[in-house]
């Protein structure tokens, strides 16, 4: 049965609705343990949109409550008591808190599937598409629209229906993922998500503040080094013998007799870039970055091209537009996150939100001074040092790699003392780096080809760098191919407990029918030669990965632990001192940033220090989890 509170406004001819009050929902629950919950908004910014609607339901009786009449908290001790199963409720977790209702205990069912199929990128998390694959029910989700369009009239049939049953079919759906749940042994898993998201939605809620003045005195910045490089690469078209067919003879002028730009080529074109390259002798498929870095010690063109696209990239991404994001109701820039993505790492930034990709802001203070922390407040930011570094340490039980880290000295340094076998210091930079970059890279794949690419050395080197590395760290290799093969045969990859996160790896499922096709064509033949091409670059792409997985998403699972904890310390300082004195504003992958009142920084850094640590270490035994601290007036490298 359908009942409604506040909408009454006409009578309904359909005996499936019913009007009901406040006492009698509340009294209904009461005894309930979980509650099915769902809200309809005017939009998607809590701080500006009305909510219009809170859902509450179980499988046999929903309430539909227009909280523009009836008042939203006379739910909230309901809400707050009991176990809250949603759909996708990190949205109705921002608007709840806007009204003054926290959430606190929940199972979401859309976070739940993302777990259960983690890599399945276009699997479809939908409500819609979940009713159908567990229930094979049908939900039209083309009335969710009419709810952006009201304006004061009340719901219609239409509308009521359509809220009532967002609720009406989860708590069946959670039943049946969690028997997948259990069988797949993710329940610590599911529980991590489910908790995460009240931290990740306090960071959309809450904001950052960025100065305006600082972001648009560096795009003008950039814009005069941009203009300043075009000029550069004029300069350089024009002194090329082999570029004139490029230059005019004659060069115009405006109507203030100031000469025009005389090169008419547009840097950022891909295809005159291209016809430049073939001009100078070089056949090139493709003008991407990585091509042009083949080409930097051959030309000085192509060197100054590639300062030239990354300032324009930055200006195009990070220029006076980005002041767009500033939200007009609170001054601040509010990010959005995608949760579970296949490694179990988060991403952040959506178009359609205008919530822009905050862990994508360059790495370089001048951009980063230009987020501030509010008045009276200090930001604090933990960052774990040297995470990844750690995990392979820890998985691989390679003793070296474990001593060196405990003992905090330069794992880069050491790593080439033992491949160039000398002793190698921070001021030997080349060899350094050379180590640093297979320190990285050995992880997510990367193989000798890449080494030569990156580093702009021959393959041979990049080989022999390789093989000495393998002879330094046995375990390692070891480790990371046993991960790559567990990969392919097992279909998944899997982090290291306690959350046991699983990647699944959809694209092998199509190897068995490659390898039977295999057998009926001619051995050698083009058609044989391009099936197993096929088969190797898919279970080459997936052992790539394998090797990777474990290791980025543990650090996915450690960071997700501390943003929880860091979540629980902020309630239980805002309880203390009753007022907020702290706010979760920003996490980038292995880093979490608070604005934290600034007489309680200092202590408030030194609890969340702790907090990261030990939420380190719950996945690692032989090392010991490290973090690096800064307590600024703004955001900083």
């Amino acid at each position: 049965m359908i009942y409604t509170i506040g909408c009454w406004d006409r009578l309904f001819e359909d005996e499936e609705y019913k009007e009901s009050t406040v006492e009698n929902c509340l009294n209904y629950f009461s005894n309930h343990k979980s509650i099915q919950l769902d809200t309809e908004t005017k939009g998607k910014d809590p701080h500006s949109k009305a909510l219009l609607s809170l859902q509450l339901g179980d499988s046999d009786n929903q309430w539909v409550i227009d909280v523009r009449k009836i008042n939203i908290l006379d739910f909230k001790k309901l809400i707050e008591d009991k176990i809250i199963i949603g759909h996708n409720l990190k949205f109705d977790y921002k608007f709840l808190k806007h009204a003054g209702i926290t959430l606190n205990n929940c199972y979401d069912t859309m976070l739940t599937e993302c777990v259960l199929y983690c890599g399945y990128d276009k699997w479809g998390y939908g409500l819609d598409k979940l009713a159908y694959r567990y229930l094979d029910v049908t939900l039209d989700k083309s009335t969710r629209g009419d709810f952006f369009r009201l304006n004061g009239e009340p719901f219609n049939t239409d509308q009521i229906l359509y809220a009532a049953r967002d609720v009406k079919y989860l708590h069946k759906i959670a039943g049946l993922q969690y028997e997948r749940v259990r069988k797949y042994n993710l329940e610590y898993c599911v529980d991590l998500e489910n908790e995460v998201f009240k931290s990740l939605a306090d960071i959309e809620y809450n904001g950052m503040t960025l100065n305006r003045e600082k972001w648009l005195g560096n795009t003008n910045t950039f814009k005069q080094e941009l203009d300043d490089l075009e000029a550069y690469l004029d300069k350089v078209i024009t002194n090329e013998p082999l570029l004139q067919k490029f230059v005019p003879k004659y060069i115009q002028s405006n109507l203030f007799d100031e000469p025009e730009r005389a090169i008419k080529i547009n840097y950022a074109s891909p295809l005159q870039i291209k016809d430049i390259c073939n001009t100078l002798g070089y056949d090139i498929d493709s003008t991407n970055d990585r091509e042009l870095t083949k080409l930097a010690d051959k030309h000085e063109f192509f060197k100054v091209l590639q300062d030239y696209r990354e300032k324009a990239k930055i200006i195009s991404t990070y220029g006076e537009g980005f002041l767009d994001y500033i939200n007009p109701n609170t001054n601040r820039v509010h990010t959005s996150f995608w949760q579970v993505l296949n490694t179990g790492r988060v991403s952040s930034g959506s178009k359609d939100d205008n919530a822009p990709n905050l862990q994508n802001i360059p790495a370089k203070n001048i951009f980063r001074n230009c987020f501030e922390a509010r008045p009276g407040y200090l930001w604090v930011s933990i960052d774990y040092s040297g995470q990844e570094l750690n995990l392979m340490a820890d998985g691989s039980g390679e003793e070296g790699f474990i001593d060196v880290l405990n003992r905090g000295e330069d794992l880069h340094c050491y790593a080439g003392s033992l491949m160039f076998k000398k002793t190698i210091t921070k001021a030997d930079k080349d060899l350094r780096n050379k180590a640093k970059t297979i320190n990285f890279g050995k992880p997510y794949g990367m193989g000798p080809n890449k080494l030569a690419d990156t580093l702009q050395i021959s393959i041979e080197e990049a080989e022999t760098l390789f093989k000495e590395y393998g002879i330094a760290f046995p375990k390692l290799n070891k480790w990371l191919d046993t991960q790559a093969k567990l990969g392919v045969t097992r279909g998944y990859s899997e982090t290291f407990a306690p959350c046991r996160r699983k990647r699944f790896y959809p694209e092998l499922e199509i190897i068995p029918r490659l390898r039977e096709e295999v057998k009926y064509v001619t051995k050698g033949s083009p058609e044989s030669k391009a099936l197993w091409k096929q088969i190797l670059q898919t279970e080459g792409q997936v052992q790539r990965n394998s090797m990777n997985s474990p290791i980025q998403g543990s650090g996915a699972d450690i960071t997700k632990e501390a943003l929880i904890n860091v979540r629980n310390l902020i309630v239980e300082y805002n309880t203390t001192y009753q007022e907020e004195v702290a706010y979760l504003i920003c996490t980038v992958h292995d880093a979490i940033d608070v604005e934290v009142r600034e007489d309680l920084a200092n202590q408030f850094a030194k609890e969340m220090e702790d907090i990261m640590i030990n939420a380190g270490n719950k996945y690692v035994s032989k090392v010991q989890m490290k973090v690096d601290t800064t307590i600024t007036k703004e955001w900083i490298k």
